[in-house]
């Protein structure tokens, strides 16, 4: 088995491959990330899923893990948790480890490494010339060009950011479920905020998507990942390839090269 933890700043998703050699769908348990839990807690998750999984109880000793944060807070203490569970330390993602992409950006240490997670796993499957849409906490979109590296990307607020952000900034809007609107027009307030977000949102991301294919004079592959993603996949015209589980995948792969297990690019 092998083991990936992913925090993100609105959820964090424990996920469990049967095989780390194998890219079969991963068993995943998302928590909400705040407020921060103690190691017990998650070490009880994490023993829980791979006891749910396998059968196996308390801990596995000698169980592979890779650990990709965008929440440093919490970096430690979940480190311990996996630590005291698998036996040993997780690796951590982050761009000094050895992915088989090149990141041609400024300051490639800033770069997400969930997003880092993405451009791998694309890479695996398509190989050059796509484009990741990740519907999180954040909407980000990250390009890999012709030569098999990074070209950078865009980020613009998250599905839940803007429902969150209307309801708090404007007195007369109330806090909605985003669900999948039934039209672009809305009929109240209720459903003409979920058209705004979801159909703008579905929108953005077109648009950006046909200015970078202008700027770079070639066509982009289109893969969706991330919480939202299977909900936006009904508004994006672009034709495109449904991955919800691609970071979990990029981080089994990247850990699979570090680990000198396998060649995999």
């Amino acid at each position: 088995m092998f083991l990936c933890i992913d925090i993100g700043n609105s959820t964090i998703g424990f996920g469990i491959f049967l095989d780390a050699n194998k890219s079969k769908k991963p068993s995943v348990w998302k928590i909400p990330t705040h407020p921060k839990k103690s190691k017990s807690y998650y070490k009880k998750i994490i023993a829980d899923l791979i006891k749910k999984k396998s059968g196996i109880q308390h801990s596995v000793k000698g169980l592979d893990s890779i650990i990709s944060s965008v929440v440093p807070s919490l970096d430690q203490i979940i480190i311990e948790a996996a630590a005291d569970i698998c036996g040993k330390r997780p690796l951590i993602l982050g761009s000094k480890l050895d992915c088989g992409i090149a990141l041609n950006v400024h300051h490639p240490g800033k770069i997400g490494p969930d997003r880092i997670a993405n451009a791998v796993a694309g890479l695996y499957y398509f190989k050059k010339q796509f484009a990741v849409v990740d519907f999180g906490t954040a909407t980000t979109i990250t390009v890999i060009g012709k030569y098999k590296d990074l070209l950078g990307g865009t980020i613009l607020p998250g599905l839940g950011i803007m429902q969150r952000s209307l309801h708090s900034e404007a007195a007369m809007l109330p806090s909605v479920r985003l669900l999948k609107p039934k039209a672009a027009l809305g009929e109240n307030t209720s459903s003409s905020i979920r058209s705004g977000i979801i159909y703008g949102t579905a929108g953005a991301v077109e648009n950006i998507i046909r200015n970078m294919e202008k700027e770079l004079s070639f066509r982009l592959k289109l893969v969706l990942t991330g919480g939202y993603s299977n909900l936006m996949s009904h508004y994006i015209k672009k034709e495109h390839i449904l991955m919800p589980y691609l970071t979990f995948d990029g981080m089994r792969l990247i850990y699979l090269k570090n680990s000198q297990r396998t060649k995999y690019i």
